[in-house]
């Protein structure tokens, strides 16, 4: 009678623990449940989206930058891109192959594909745009150091040779930051390093580019001439796509309140990048639906190009100093939306992700910060922390990480501007000290534009290390053989602190019950998403 009561017992704490394991994996993850479109598709109307941040440009060639993506990846689209287990697919190109040796590339194209002018795609506006990405975008860059020749074999065929086996070129031309986005030939040739302008904003995606009002709104409408894959199972960024909205209204809303009361009375439809502590709000709210995916990390980057961060000892002390712990909880409050790891990509990249190498990631020493300062050349002059006020997060950690600063004897400013401001006062070294910035999800080294040699977004890496790793990345020939050099590429980083990683990410998203999405991946896609009447 004793054992069976015993059992029942530990029979009662099972079934307890399995229900509260089952109730906090659907607590942040749940939303994605929310995700399952429901019905039948309906065709027709406005999909009105609050979005927190005007991008600076639509050009998705020229920069990173998420709010550019995030709008632009419905105009644009690629030769070849990811799909959504991150594996590279055709897009535009109907197909590829690689010669025995890896270093000819032979891509055909689709027949069918139109732009938004209506001309067809053709290899000489493959090829256009091609140079293009290999002068503008920092991924091409690097591709194009390989790249012997590109011509046409016919009328649907090119040929890139290489000079030597780069064994990241397909994931080169693939990624979704800085892409190789195909445009008309005469745009790429007369935009060349310049952005596009709004009367090039010419793709061949779902949707079209209508207008821009300035701090006002991003309007794109439905390309009735989309010709789209047939694949129904690839999702990311390629197979089939369809635009069921007449009209996708992207609105300024920088405040996260306002999108959330707009949600609310049905205002937005949807909206982007609503603070984490506001889940609970969202949550149990039944007009409201939370909507989650990885979004990268946080960072904190120093300007090394002068001093107090040349040294490295200041930027040792620079680390130990934050409490990266405290920082996440203060800035994200729920845990679901965040959590600790000093890679360099995320978990789910599995063929990207090495924890080795990051045991510095989580050091926190302020008394060994205070020894190291007294021991560089800082002075205690005044250090500018520059972040976008678009943003809660960056306005969180620049607050906590000022307070953390100080207690080891750094004196610091907090400069907050707004995202274009933000972005101009960047590229000036003499405008800030450390910047306080969001890397979204990237899919290859190359992407990485913290790490970037000698240019703003890094704050002016020089590291002869890291381009070395960057070398051997292009050639490496097996998994195996990558995931030593990921490893050492974490191992780079927490020693030579480029930048300083506060935590993964987690981004949420809300959208009225009544929207109907297929998938969200690494950011919001609306080919494929309908409303309900």
């Amino acid at each position: 009678m004793k054992k069976r009561f015993t059992l029942l017992l530990i029979l009662i704490f099972t079934i307890f623990i399995l229900a509260a394991c089952g109730n906090q994996e659907q607590s942040a993850g749940g939303a994605g449940d929310s995700n399952e479109p429901a019905g039948d598709p309906v065709e027709g109307g406005t999909l009105t989206i609050a979005y927190p941040s005007e991008p600076d440009t639509l050009d998705w060639m020229s920069t990173g930058a998420t709010p550019t993506r995030d709008i632009a990846w419905h105009i644009f689209e690629p030769l070849l891109a990811l799909d959504n287990d991150y594996q590279v697919q055709p897009m535009i190109a109907e197909d590829f192959t690689v010669s025995d040796d890896e270093t000819l590339y032979t891509i055909t194209l689709r027949d069918d594909v139109k732009f938004h002018d209506g001309s067809d795609v053709t290899v000489d506006d493959v090829i256009a745009s091609l140079d293009r990405w290999r002068t503008v975008s920092s991924v091409g860059k690097e591709s194009d150091r390989f790249i012997e020749s590109v011509t046409a074999v016919d009328d649907k065929t090119i040929e890139i040779q290489l000079t030597e086996v780069y064994n990241a070129f397909l994931s080169d031309m693939a990624a979704p930051k800085n892409a190789l986005m195909i445009i008309p030939e005469e745009i790429a040739e007369e935009a060349g390093e310049q952005p596009l302008t709004p009367e090039q904003l010419i793709g061949t995606g779902p949707y079209q580019f209508d207008n821009w009002s300035r701090g006002s709104e991003i309007v794109l409408t439905k390309f009735e001439d989309y010709a789209a894959r047939d694949e129904t199972d690839l999702g990311g960024l390629t197979g089939e796509k369809v635009a069921y909205f007449d009209k996708l209204d992207f609105q300024i809303v920088k405040d996260p309140q306002v999108a959330i009361n707009g949600i609310k009375t049905d205002l937005y439809d949807y909206a982007l990048s609503i603070p984490n502590d506001l889940y609970d709000v969202v949550e149990t709210d039944p007009s409201i639906d939370p909507v989650s995916y990885i979004n990268g990390y946080s960072t904190i980057t120093p300007d090394k190009s002068e001093p107090p961060f040349d040294d490295i000892k200041v930027r040792e002390a620079l680390n130990l100093a934050l409490d990266k712990e405290a920082i996440a909880e203060a800035t994200y409050g729920n845990s679901d939306f965040y959590s600790f790891d000093g890679a360099l990509f995320d978990p789910e990249q599995t063929k990207l992700y090495s924890e080795e190498g990051t045991e510095n990631y989580l050091n926190f020493d302020p008394e060994q910060a205070k020894e190291l300062l007294a021991e560089s050349d800082y002075n205690g002059e005044s250090l500018k922390i520059m972040h976008s006020n678009d943003s809660e997060t960056y306005k969180r950690i620049s607050q906590i990480m000022k307070q953390q600063l100080e207690e080891v004897g750094f004196t610091i400013e907090i400069v907050p501007l707004e995202w274009a401001t933000y972005l101009e006062q960047w590229s000036d070294p003499a405008n800030w000290d450390i910047v306080v910035v969001g890397w979204s999800t990237r899919f290859s080294p190359n992407e990485l534009g913290m790490l970037v040699n000698d240019i703003n977004s890094s704050g002016w890496y020089d590291s002869e290390r890291w381009r070395g790793l960057i070398d051997d990345w292009a050639v490496a020939s097996d998994d195996e053989a990558r995931l030593d050099i990921l490893s050492e590429m974490n191992e780079t980083v927490w020693e030579e602190l480029p930048f300083i990683k506060v935590a993964n990410e987690t981004r949420l998203d809300i959208k009225g019950e009544q929207v109907q999405l297929e998938e969200t991946w690494v950011g919001p896609r609306f080919w494929g998403a309908w409303k309900n009447q």
